[in-house]
């Protein structure tokens, strides 16, 4: 038997000149989700660190689609069979995830694609919950990117599950940190091409960690850290 899903939007619209600013907030309980967001403009908000973007239950799909710039996304994931796609084109965006942080999430895909300058993004899995594998795909191009994803899972790999990280970058003055934590199957990969660098890769215990990384120009500082 499935949970009946409850949804609940707010959407505001604020007039600025000839453009608009559009707050969505989400509280879902139950499964079986299909959401598609988009927003054009600018100042643009799904959820905050106060207001709702929180899924709960499993098998949800939402995807969002910001196009303009100073455009924000935080929200909180919880539940099994998630995939969350978001998209970002602009200037000085930021997008926050938090996935695992009031009960366990498993099997879940994050997506993120930004294009722009100035933004910055955060990807939090098992913040304060058991959480097990996910599917972590990113990819900036544009300037002063900042890259932070933490997955904290202590979670053991059974059969076909697996710990993904993939970061694409392009230009240029690029941030990245990642971090695995616990029961192995630790996977990363980071794709950079310009320029000033700066890569953080810790992954740990136990057992099967990978990291890929394919590098270009110019001030590289890469740290890689792998323990058991």
């Amino acid at each position: 038997m499935k949970t009946r899903s409850i949804i609940a939007f707010l959407v505001t619209f604020i007039m600025s000149g000839v453009s608009y600013a559009n707050d969505v907030y989400i509280n879902q309980s139950g499964a079986d989700l299909n959401v598609n967001i988009t927003q054009d403009g600018q100042s643009n908000k799904v959820g905050t660190s106060s207001e709702d973007f929180d899924l709960s239950g499993d098998d949800h799909t939402l995807d969002i689609d910001q196009i303009g710039n100073t455009n924000t996304i935080s929200g909180s994931v919880d539940g099994d069979t998630q995939v969350l796609t978001v998209r970002q084109e602009g200037d000085s965006n930021t997008a926050t995830v938090n996935v695992g942080t009031n009960s366990s999430a498993d099997d879940n895909s994050i997506i993120q694609t930004l294009t722009g300058d100035s933004n910055t993004t955060a990807v939090n899995v098992g913040t304060s919950a058991a959480s097990g594998d996910v599917d972590i795909d990113l990819v900036a191009t544009g300037d002063s990117n900042d890259v932070t994803i933490n997955e904290n899972s202590t979670s053991a790999m059974i059969g076909d599950d697996k710990k993904i990280t993939n970061i694409g970058l392009s230009g240029s003055s690029n941030t990245v940190t990642s971090t695995h934590v616990g029961a192995g199957d630790h996977d990363t990969t980071l794709s950079h091409t310009g320029s000033s660098g700066t890569f953080t890769i810790s992954q740990s215990g136990i057992n099967d960690t990978v990291v890929d990384l394919t590098t270009s120009g110019a001030d590289h500082s890469v740290t890689i850290t792998i323990t058991d």
